[in-house]
């Protein structure tokens, strides 16, 4: 099979791949893909009911897991801090979803 030093999608295998000269090549969602290919990654901290007050905060690599967390843990889920790391677009959204979470366990 040739080699292809920028990512694809490989349709035999369902899945994104990236060919290197130097090392093995990497496959699985775009993604990861993507960020093994640039050799840096998204990386959006947060905090939550298990990390509030500890030395490291949690974190996603994609905002969908961003709001994974916040699914999991609406009480205790903030960005507070690393306001930074999210656009405007992104910070309204969780807003939006943990205000809406809440109130419907309040509710209940």
């Amino acid at each position: 099979m040739k080699k292809r030093y920028k990512p694809y999608y490989d349709r035999r295998k369902k899945c994104w791949r990236v060919d290197f000269p130097d090392r093995d090549s990497e496959e699985g969602d775009l993604l990861y893909v993507a960020s093994e290919f640039a050799r840096t990654g998204l990386y959006f901290p947060y905090n939550d009911s298990q990390t509030k007050d500890r030395e490291y905060s949690g974190h996603a690599h994609s905002f969908e897991g961003v709001l994974h967390a916040l699914l999991d843990d609406p009480e205790g889920f903030t960005t507070e801090g690393f306001e930074e790391c999210y656009s405007a677009q992104e910070q309204k959204m969780l807003a939006e979803v943990q205000n809406k979470l809440l109130h419907k366990e309040e509710k209940e």
